[in-house]
């Protein structure tokens, strides 16, 4: 999933909808020091608005071409309100204990599909 920071307009904010250029996000890449990802339709991403909220929300298309090109991103209501991996008013981040579970391999079964 990857984080793309944006300022929303009102309309964007009323539509749900987001543009962001390709070359802005790959400025934001390059300044975290992350590769550089090409995002696709139904790719999940993560927008942080303004410095603040953070939404989650999905590649809808992309549009345009070259350097004018730019990615239109739906998104929700916030789901937090501060980008993953902040530390949020000085505090250390609460661990809880995480219980893990194997599942034994299962044999390969084959399914037939009628229509």
């Amino acid at each position: 999933m990857q984080l793309v920071e944006t300022t929303l307009s009102p309309v964007q904010r009323r539509t749900g909808a987001a543009w962001v250029t390709w070359t802005d996000l790959v400025d934001q890449q390059i300044r975290r020091g992350e590769p550089f990802r090409v995002l696709a339709p139904g790719d999940d991403v993560m927008l942080q608005v303004d410095g603040g909220a953070v939404h989650r929300g999905w590649v809808l298309r992309l549009v345009g071409s070259g350097s004018v090109g730019a990615y239109v991103i739906a998104f929700g209501a916030a789901i937090s309100s501060a980008a993953p991996g902040g530390n949020r008013g000085g505090h250390d981040p609460v661990v809880q204990d995480v219980e893990l579970r194997v599942v034994p391999a299962q044999p390969p079964r084959s399914v037939s599909l009628y229509l």
